[in-house]
Order: structure tokens, then C-alpha cells, then sequence
């Protein structure tokens, strides 16, 4: 082993070649001799009073500035090599001090590192694969596992529970991306085609602007060509399905480097029609995760494709992605499209989606594993669904694992269109359209992952917890914490921090850094980093004036009160209280069976548990007690909720009749004036002490004093006067019809009486001995009469000044020919200004 080690390192030190040197210690001792020399003009350089006497010489300055840039932008240059994240352009000096000696610190470490390899001290370390089933009883009691408790005859190495296959030391490989990962949260995410094949439209990479004038987004670079797309009529013809080939004579080819690559492009994809895909993904250690894998698989033969080294180099594949002639089969192409476009610029044209497909079927399940069962009997092994794909090389069990998700997806794809042309009695109209749902699925674009200042609200409302406004303040602090390590670091939220961790700490405030890592278990690396920071975030929160949580974040009663929401239709249940605040349950019902409730039962006509216990009692039973129970029931008249309704309605009748009529009272008390006769218009109060006919209606109904017979002014002036009642007696008219009904010609008479006749009737109205009858009419004579005895009409007392005024005029347009007639309706202690004036 020394010969061997003594052989390699002249080898080793001749074929280095760094900076022109051939060796290393040449290498070396250029750069010591470099070292010294700067570090000489350094110490020349003039500092103190010195420098600030040639500061003064703007020459000086001039090339002291640009001078010092220079050596800035080769300092950053040397950063980022380094992988030292910051620009020392933008920094003070004691950042950029800070920065030198993180880089330094780097550096020589990589290089003590790289020695003790060289020299056999230390070896690179190698990937150790990781194995742990999930359940870990499985360890201690192998019939656990099947899920049966009596099977003893069980082999735990053909158990399919799933199992956490990771590995240790793997190196990242974001690191060796040669386009960086964008994770910002401004920019959309842009496509990176460099060409477009297959196009009908030339390639043009078109942004979609928002309101505001930023770029919201990319359109999609094959639109055009999707929306052309017409099946080709290959595709929809019925036909055998063929069968795959037995897993062992089928050969596997694992492509990783750029020579396999276009092997693979020019003599096995070339003149092939039909192309099995699927993709396996990672996206715990990064942001916006990356494919790991692609599986493509033919009639003939399998293939994995390295996309972790051929990141940027897999855009070719477009010849035969976007070819409209291949058909691309794959099972759930949701989120596989999105990710293809993503981290391998590669577009869809032509796919057939299973799972679509599955769906049209009505198949009972719709997964890859139960279409593989159902078509081909075979039954694939998804114990390693959740391993990390990251590890290289890959383990066999992994390879066999990603091999078999494309090795029988054809034969699927033969089975499924036949049965899709038998379900529609051969027609295409069922398989045309999961043709066309797969179109819908390859217009999709990958979008990423943006946040906004309200983007912690929507998380915790979907969390429905109840937070106060401290909390919330903790919450929102937090969680932008979160999203900017995550996009700085690229790693996911679950790896910084988990979203059951971050409400823990949110929700309990801890006054201490002990505190903020008991809320978390295990601590995430990233959070025992930047403990100080979150631990002022709460302090922060904790300063806050407390407000008590408003109503409308109360989680729990919004969403009971939306469910019984009077507008939401069919959800509202009038009958459910049970979330009012004074609900009872323990009330008693029909159908408790207990003795107490027999009266109340009764009461409602309706047997306590009659329609349980209707057919339980026969009548011919020896059973006493069972006789008894129903010769009770017998006794009890069930009546039907319909009979009820029925026999309510006369009842409900009555008692609006009677409301009607109390309305009807309540009216006739309000009216000011009593009726007029249509023959004679005269007006006749008669006292009584009480009226107790039922047959009158207006019995009892105007209280009036006893003034004699005098003008029908006066007594109507005393209508609201308390006094004992008096019966109104009801005019009798000359004719047979009441005035509403009389015909117009007598309507027509009556308007065109002489004035004389008109002044006869008022002379009688306005007469003291005027009778209740009109056959006892006589003339008048109104000169013998003094006027002075009667305080009417114009001579009325002196008014109130608190008393309201108002004129009754009759239904002549000539007030003044009306001047005895207005005396009618004028109420005493009240003064016609007509009257007044003249």
C-alpha cells in the first residue's frame, strides 16, 4: 500500500494545473510572494493626518475610489465562488469584515478537508442508506403488520407497510444547479425554452400584465398548439390490447450524462409512437422542490433519466414531448406537467391521462397501483413511497420501484380505451373527452408560491383557533419569518418551521428562549439559528395593548351560525336549537318510555311509543299485562297531523271574525260626525241611559248630553264630552236605495233644485221644532224668531285660544250661497272664519 501511495502522488502533482503552475508548491510560492508584496503597498499607504492632507487632492481621491471598487467587485467574485451569500458592495465595515472572515473560515476548511483526502487521512463521505418502517410495532410483533390478529403464518418481509427509506450525508443538490433557483417572491416565474418544437406558432415568450403594470405572469409557450390539437384517428380506433413483456426479458437503460442522453434521443425515441412517463419528486429540502427522476418507458424498453445531472440538458426531449404524433401516456399529470415545465422545460402535447380516464370508468379506485391490479394482476409494492429520491446512486430497491410505475402503463392504456369504446357502444365520444380533459391539464402553468400581508390571516383562519390580537401580531411576525428563510435557504416551511410548531409558539407567548424551544420538538435546525430573532418577535407581541378577539374571528360560532343560516336553502333546519344558547335537552318526549309522560301524551291524542309498539302486542296473547297496555291503547284516538290542521281552521276563523269586528268598533269611536237622512238631512239625538240592543250597531257608541232639541251643531259640538250614553236612531230614507246607489238621473235632479227649494230645506234644518219625521214638515216663518237667544253659528262665545280651528265647507263650489248649510259642521267654541271676516 506505501508503493502504491508513493506511485499515485507524482501523478497527482503532475496533472495539476492552477493559474499556469504545474505544481503545487510553485503555486504556493507565487502566492506567498503576492501575499507579501500587498501587504507592503498596504503599509505605505498613508493613514492618520497623512491621508486626510492627501484626501485633499481630488486626483487622489478619484483613484482611491476606483482603486477600491476594483478590489471589492474580485472580493465578491471570490464570495460567490465560495458560496457566500451577501454583496460586500452594500455593506459597512464591519459587515464587510464579517463577511471576509465567514469566507476565509470556508475556504480553509474545504482546503484541510481536500488535504487529509489526498493524503489518505480522511475519506469522502460515502451516502448510508436509512431504513425505518413507520410502524415501529411492526419490529415487536410481525402479526401487527397484516393487519390480522390470528394469522400467525406471516412473512414480515412481504409486509407492504410503508417505510422511511433516507439516506445520511447527502449533499445538496441545488448547489450544483447551473441556473440558480429563483425563490423570490416579485418575480413570476419565466419559461427558459430556447427553441420551440413542433411549433405552428414561432416561439414568444409573452408576460400578462396586472392592474398596477407589473408582470403577473407568462403565457403559455404551446398554447397555440393545444388548442389546434385533434386526436389522431390511430388513437381511437379499438384494437387488442398488447400485452407487456415479463419485467425480467425487458432491458433497462439509466441515463446520467450527455452522451446517454442523445443516445437516447436518436436511436431509441426516434420511431416510437406511444411513451410511458412519470416523474418522481422531492420537496422537503427545498422551497419549490425539483424532479429527481423521469421514467419513460416503450413497447420494448425501460429508461430513468437523471434529471439532477441533466437538469439543463433534458429541453430536447420537446422533440418528442410536443410531437402531436406521440402519444404520452401518463396517470395523474396534474402536478407532473407543472413540474416538467418547471425544472426541465418541458411541454405536453398529446398525453392520455389514467386517472381521467379512471374516472370517465367509474372504476372504485383510481390510483396507478389498483388500474396495475385491475388490468395486469400485478400488484406493485408502494412501501418506498416516501423515500428520498436525492440519494445517488440509487438503491436497487428504488430503481425496481420507479421502473414499474411506466413498465405497464401501456398495456393500461390499451385496456382502458377499449373499455371506453365499449361503454359507449364503439363510439369516441367517451375517450374523446378524456382526450380532451388531458388537454385542459397540459395548458395548466406552473405558478410559484407568492404570499402577501394578509397571507397568515388565510392560514389561520383555516386553523380555527381563536387568537387575540397578541397572538396575531406573534402569528404574522412569524410566519413572514418563515417564508423569508425558507426562500433564502431554499427549504420548505415543514423543514424551518412546522405549521403546528409555529401556532404552539404563536398561541402560548413564552417569556423565555427555553420557552420558544419547548414549543417545538424535535427544534428545528433554522429555529435554534435564529432563536434571538424569533424570541424578540414575541416580546414584541407581548408589548401589544391586549384587545379582546372580535366577534367575527370566533371560528367555531361563524361556522355553526353559516350552516343555519336562513339563506343557505336546504342546510337550515328550523327545528335544530341546539346551538342557542338556552337549548335543553333533557325535556320530556313521546318516545321515552317512562310513566310520567302518560298524561302528557294524552294531552296531544297520541300514544306514548304508538309507532313502535303497535305490532308488538298481539290480541290474542296470554299476557295480562301486555292485554292491558293495549286495550289502553285502543282507548286512545290517534289523530293525523293533516286532521289537526282541519280541525283548527273553524277555530281560526271564528277568532278572525271577531278580530274584524272589534276593528270595525274601534273605527265607529273615532268617526266625529253621526249620519245624515237622504230625505229629509236631519239629524235626531234621542237620550237614553243605557242601550243594550245587540241589533244596533251603533249602540252605545256615542256618549252625548242631553241638550233637548236644538241645531244639530250644538250637539254635535258635544260629541266628546263624557256624559251617559245615548242611542243614535238611524235614519229612515223617502226611497228605497241608499245615496252611494241612486241612480244619476236623480243625481242629476238633485244638483239642478232651485235655489229657493234649497233655502226652503235649510230653513227647516235649521228650525228648533224641526221633528224626526218628514211627514210633519211645515213652513216657518224666521222673522218671528230671535236670533239672540242662540249662541250659534256667528254669535258663538268667545273661543279658546288653546282649541283647534276648523271649517267644514259643503260640497258647492259658491261658499257663499252655503253660508247655513256650513253651520252644520261647525263645533261649538269654534269660529268660522268665513263668518269672521264678513
Amino acid at each position: 500500500m506505501e508503493v502504491e501511495t508513493e506511485d499515485v502522488k507524482p501523478d497527482i502533482a503532475s496533472t495539476i494545473n492552477i493559474a499556469g503552475f504545474s505544481t503545487i508548491d510553485e503555486f504556493t510560492k507565487a502566492g506567498n510572494t503576492a501575499v507579501v508584496e500587498g501587504s507592503k503597498c498596504t503599509n505605505a499607504f498613508p493613514s492618520g493626518p497623512t491621508r486626510s492632507l492627501y484626501a485633499a487632492c481630488p486626483t487622489f481621491s478619484k483613484i482611491v475610489e476606483f482603486q477600491s471598487n476594483k478590489i471589492l467587485e474580485t472580493i465578491q467574485y471570490v464570495l460567490k465562488r465560495n458560496h457566500v451569500r451577501g454583496n460586500i458592495q452594500r455593506r459597512d465595515n464591519d459587515e464587510k469584515f464579517e463577511l471576509l472572515l465567514e469566507c476565509n473560515d470556508i475556504m480553509l476548511e474545504r482546503i484541510n478537508t481536500n488535504l487529509d483526502e489526498l493524503a489518505g487521512i480522511q475519506k469522502k463521505p460515502v451516502t448510508e442508506l436509512v431504513q425505518s418502517d413507520l410502524h415501529s410495532v411492526s419490529k415487536l410483533s410481525p402479526n401487527s403488520v397484516s393487519g390480522s390478529w390470528n394469522n400467525k403464518n406471516i412473512d414480515t418481509r412481504k409486509s407492504k407497510e410503508p417505510r422511511l427509506l433516507a439516506a445520511k450525508n447527502i449533499q445538496r443538490p441545488q448547489v450544483s444547479f447551473k441556473t440558480p433557483v429563483d425563490n423570490s417572491n416579485k418575480t413570476p416565474f419565466e419559461p427558459r425554452l430556447k427553441y420551440k418544437p413542433n411549433s405552428i406558432k414561432p416561439l414568444a415568450v409573452l408576460p400578462e400584465y396586472d392592474q398596477d403594470g407589473n408582470i403577473e405572469g407568462y403565457l403559455h409557450p404551446y398554447e397555440t398548439e393545444l388548442n389546434k390539437f385533434e386526436v389522431p384517428p390511430s388513437q381511437l380506433k379499438s384494437d387488442t390490447p398488447l400485452k407487456s413483456k415479463r419485467l425480467e426479458e425487458t432491458p433497462l437503460m439509466y441515463v446520467d450524462t450527455k452522451q446517454q442522453l442523445k443516445q437516447l434521443m436518436e436511436t431509441e425515441l426516434v420511431a416510437v409512437s406511444e411513451l410511458a412517463v412519470d416523474l418522481e419528486h422531492h420537496s422537503y429540502r427545498t422551497f419549490q422542490g425539483f424532479t429527481c427522476l423521469l421514467q419513460l418507458s416503450t413497447r420494448e424498453k425501460d429508461f430513468i433519466i437523471d434529471t439532477l445531472s441533466l437538469r439543463d440538458e433534458l429541453h430536447i426531449l420537446n422533440e418528442v414531448f410536443t410531437d402531436p404524433k406521440i402519444l404520452k401516456v401518463f396517470h395523474g399529470a396534474d402536478s407532473d406537467v407543472e413540474w416538467l415545465q418547471r425544472d426541465l422545460s418541458i411541454y405536453v402535447v398529446n398525453m392520455f391521462d389514467t386517472h381521467q380516464a379512471a374516472k370517465r370508468l367509474g372504476l372504485p379506485r383510481l390510483s396507478l397501483a389498483f388500474l396495475i391490479k385491475h388490468y395486469c394482476d400485478f400488484e406493485l409494492d408502494k412501501t418506498f413511497q416516501l423515500a428520498d429520491w436525492r440519494m445517488r446512486p440509487l438503491p436497487e430497491e428504488l430503481i425496481l420501484y420507479a421502473r414499474l410505475d411506466t413498465h405497464y402503463l401501456l398495456y393500461v392504456w390499451d385496456c382502458m380505451k377499449r373499455d371506453l369504446l365499449t361503454l359507449a357502444n364503439e363510439r369516441t365520444n367517451l375517450l374523446q373527452s378524456v382526450f380532451q380533459s388531458s388537454v385542459n391539464i397540459c395548458n395548466k402553468r406552473y405558478i410559484k408560491p407568492r404570499i402577501h400581508s394578509h397571507s397568515y390571516m388565510e392560514f389561520y383562519r383555516k386553523t380555527g383557533r381563536i387568537f387575540d390580537n397578541r397572538q396575531l401580531f406573534a402569528l404574522s411576525a412569524i410566519f413572514e419569518w418563515r417564508d423569508k428563510i425558507a426562500r433564502q435557504e431554499d427549504e420548505s416551511y415543514a423543514y424551518v418551521l412546522p405549521n403546528h410548531m409555529m401556532l404552539t409558539i404563536a398561541e402560548a407567548l413564552p417569556r423565555e428562549m427555553q420557552g420558544v424551544l419547548a414549543c417545538c420538538n424535535p427544534i428545528p435546525p433554522l429555529v435554534k439559528q435564529n432563536l434571538n430573532l424569533l424570541h424578540q418577535f414575541i416580546l414584541k407581541a407581548r408589548e401589544q395593548p391586549l384587545i379582546k378577539a372580535p366577534v367575527e374571528e370566533h371560528q367555531t360560532n361563524r361556522t355553526v351560525q353559516s350552516v343555519f343560516n336562513k339563506d343557505s336553502g336546504f342546510l337550515f333546519c328550523p327545528h335544530d336549537l341546539s346551538f342557542h344558547k338556552e337549548f335543553r335537552d333533557d325535556l320530556p318526549t313521546l318516545l321515552n318510555g317512562q310513566e310520567s309522560n302518560e298524561d302528557f301524551s294524552s294531552k296531544l291524542i297520541v300514544s306514548e311509543k304508538s309507532s313502535l309498539s303497535v305490532f308488538d302486542t298481539p290480541e290474542n296473547s296470554d299476557d295480562e299485562a301486555a292485554k292491558e297496555k293495549l286495550n289502553r291503547l285502543k282507548k286512545i284516538k290517534f289523530v293525523s297531523p293533516y286532521a289537526r290542521y282541519l280541525a283548527i281552521l273553524p277555530i281560526a276563523e271564528q277568532q278572525r271574525l271577531e278580530e274584524l269586528k272589534k276593528q270595525q268598533e274601534a273605527n265607529k269611536l273615532k268617526r266625529l260626525c253621526p249620519e245624515k237622512t237622504e230625505s229629509t238631512e236631519e239629524y235626531v239625538l234621542i237620550k237614553e241611559e243605557r242601550i243594550d240592543d245587540p241589533n244596533d250597531e251603533y249602540a252605545g257608541n256615542l256618549p252625548l248630553k242631553d241638550y233637548g232639541k236644538r241645531k244639530p251643531n250644538d250637539a254635535v259640538s258635544n260629541v266628546q264630552e263624557q256624559q251617559p250614553t245615548a242611542k243614535r236612531v238611524k235614519y229612515e230614507t223617502s226611497t228605497s236605495e241608499p245615496r252611494n246607489k241612486r241612480s244619476a238621473t236623480n243625481d242629476q235632479q238633485y244638483e239642478h233644485e232651485t235655489k229657493n227649494e234649497k233655502k226652503k230645506k235649510l230653513n227647516k234644518l235649521s228650525h228648533p221644532n224641526a221633528t224626526t219625521t218628514a211627514h210633519n214638515s211645515q213652513e216657518f216663518d224666521y222673522g218671528q224668531v230671535d236670533f239672540k237667544k242662540f249662541k250659534g253659528g256667528s254669535h258663538q262665545t268667545k273661543r279658546n285660544d288653546n282649541e283647534v280651528h276648523t271649517n267644514f265647507r259643503g260640497k258647492n263650489k259658491h261658499h257663499g250661497n252655503n253660508k247655513k248649510f256650513n253651520k252644520l259642521f261647525t263645533f261649538s267654541g269654534m269660529q268660522n272664519k268665513g263668518n269672521k271676516k264678513k
